[in-house]
Formats: structure tokens, C-alpha cells, sequence
């Protein structure tokens, strides 16, 4: 592109509110449309280049906007006029079901049916029990010479037991073994341990441990689990349990749903929302509310005796001043 040079009418000062403009103002509209110029000092002729190193030296670059940004959009316009009517579908198309009509009146009455020979011809008809459902007639005489009909249940063999519920799903050995969820002065350092009860090493993939508010039942932060625990080993994870009243801690198969392990402290979460899903996280007799993690005595909630677990939270957990994360639990005052 070859340099052209315009006269602009207009003063120095001017020309140097228009660079100000143009250079510092942000939010350009579009920066692939901004012209830019040099000047002479003391000229009021601006050399149009293709980019500011083209300026000489002691040539002062000036640039400026082809175009502002966009301004509001405008009110909308009215309706247009209505357009023309469709094409009229083919004849003899099927529409959709009108509504039922009226039932008609009752036919004229049918022939008698043939006498019964005999009370005994009863045997077997149809007949409707105390609770609706359908049986059949069953005629027996008495030693007293009474004839008694008894409308016997099910026209049928009796429908076929329920299937039994599925078993529990096979535990894994991993329970959540201890918490401490408030400590003296500024909370700070809690944890939840879990601990592998099992003889063998039990895997981690897709497990979560999910921590839920019992004010709205919801989980609040979760920790998703990776690799595998050796058996009788512990593992620590670090997370700042909240000390509401209740509150909750779950131990959670991702893949299945399953709920491995629960605990439910301060009070009783029985309708935890995890991932749309609603559980319970009492296991048994709830442990009393009065049995909390104290801000005052440091230590933590633990399984006494070391993963200890009855399905009973009553009693397999009690408040311990001694915390022992990734060990055993020992009870104390």
C-alpha cells in the first residue's frame, strides 16, 4: 500500500483528543477497522499507512476508528400481515378418535335358561367373594341335613409367592472409623479415617465419601476415592466435616449407588439426597445427640472399640479425647 496524505481541518489539540480517543478507549467494536496515520509536528496533514512502525521518526501516529461500537437495539417493529391459508389436506384422511358416545338403552330381555335339576347343579358356578374377588360355588351338606354353599376364593391355583428381595450387596470391609469434625478455637485440621476391616484389600476405585448438611439433607462436598486399602489398613482424608446439628458423612459406591457405610452425628439424617438418590445414614439406634465432637476437649468421634461395627451407631461410636488418625481407636474420657 502506498502512503497518501489528507488534509484534515482541524487543530492539533483536536487531532490529539482524536488519538486519545482511538487509542485509549477500550471495548473497540471491531479492532480489524481502525486507520491509522502520521503527522508531522506542527502539520496538520495526516500520511496514511498500513501500520504504526511506518511512521518516521519524530511523526506522530494517530489512530482512530472506522467504526463505533454497536449501539442498543432498536424497538421491534409491528406485526406483518397475516399470511396465506395453508393448502387443504387430502380428502378421506383419518382424523383422530372422536370422544366415547352415550351408552345405548338396554336390550330386550333374553329367554329364561334352563331349571336347575337340583341345588347340587350349583357346584362350580361363578360366584363373588366378601372382598370382591371372584370364586366359585361350593355346596356341602351337613350331618344336620343343612345345605350350605360356600363361594370358595380363586377360580385358579393361587397365584405364585413373590420373589424374595434381592440380598444386601456383599460388604467390602470399609468403614468410615472415625471423625473429627470441630476442634478447639478455629476449626482446622479435621478429618474422616476409613479403616479395612476385611482380610483382603479392598479397591477404591469409584468410591466416594460424601459429606451431607442435615439442614436440607444435602451433600455439601464430596472426596472421590482412587486405588486400594490393604486389609486392617486406615486411610485418612482430609475435609472440614461441618458441625451442625445433624450432620452427616457417607461412604458411597459411584458405579452402583450402594451405600458401603454411613453416619449420621448431632441428630439423624434418614433422607440424604446423594446424586438424586435418597438414604439413610442411621445405622440402627441413632447415637444421642448429646454425644458430639466438643470444641472445647480436643479429640473426635471414634468406633470403641477400633472398627467396631454392629450396624448400631449407638453403640459402636463414642466421643474419645484421644484422636488417633490413621490408627487404631482407644477410648478415653
Amino acid at each position: 500500500m502506498h502512503s497518501r496524505k489528507f488534509g484534515i481541518g482541524i487543530g492539533l489539540a483536536t487531532l490529539a483528543g482524536t488519538a486519545a480517543i482511538a487509542t485509549g478507549a477500550s471495548g473497540v467494536a471491531d479492532t480489524g477497522n481502525v486507520i491509522t496515520g502520521c503527522q508531522k509536528p506542527g502539520k496538520s496533514f495526516l500520511r496514511i499507512v498500513e501500520d504504526a512502525s511506518q511512521c518516521r521518526h519524530r511523526e506522530r501516529v494517530v489512530t482512530w476508528n472506522v467504526r463505533g461500537p454497536e449501539g442498543p437495539a432498536g424497538p421491534a417493529g409491528s406485526a406483518g400481515p397475516q399470511g396465506a391459508a395453508g393448502a387443504q389436506g387430502a380428502p378421506g384422511g383419518v382424523g383422530p378418535a372422536g370422544p366415547a358416545g352415550p351408552a345405548g338403552p338396554a336390550g330386550p330381555q333374553g329367554p329364561a335358561g334352563p331349571a336347575l335339576a337340583s341345588v347340587a347343579a350349583l357346584e362350580g358356578s361363578a360366584c363373588t367373594r366378601f372382598d370382591g374377588a371372584a370364586g366359585t360355588v361350593d355346596v356341602a351338606t351337613t350331618a344336620a341335613n343343612i345345605v350350605e354353599l360356600r363361594c370358595d376364593g380363586g377360580g385358579g391355583p393361587p397365584p405364585p409367592p413373590p420373589p424374595p428381595p434381592p440380598p444386601p450387596p456383599p460388604s467390602s470391609g470399609l468403614v468410615i472409623n472415625e471423625i473429627d469434625y470441630d476442634q478447639v478455637g478455629a476449626d482446622a485440621g479435621g478429618f474422616v479415617e476409613l479403616k479395612n476391616t476385611a482380610a483382603t484389600a479392598a479397591t477404591l476405585d469409584g468410591l466416594a465419601l460424601v459429606l451431607v448438611n442435615g439442614g436440607d439433607s444435602q451433600e455439601y462436598e464430596r472426596v472421590a476415592l482412587t486405588g486400594s486399602l490393604a486389609a486392617g489398613a486406615y486411610l485418612v482424608v482430609p475435609v472440614e466435616a461441618q458441625n451442625g446439628a445433624p450432620d452427616g458423612v457417607a461412604l458411597i459406591n459411584t458405579a452402583t449407588g450402594a451405600l458401603l457405610d454411613a453416619f449420621s452425628y448431632e441428630g439423624e439424617i434418614t433422607a440424604a439426597v446423594i446424586s438424586g438418590q435418597t438414604y439413610n445414614l442411621v445405622e440402627g439406634a441413632a447415637l444421642a445427640a448429646t454425644v458430639a465432637d466438643s470444641n472445647t476437649v480436643d479429640g473426635s468421634l471414634s468406633r470403641i472399640p477400633d472398627g467396631q461395627d454392629t450396624n448400631n451407631a449407638a453403640s459402636d461410636w463414642a466421643f474419645t479425647q484421644t484422636k488417633t488418625p490413621g490408627a487404631a481407636n482407644v477410648a478415653s474420657p
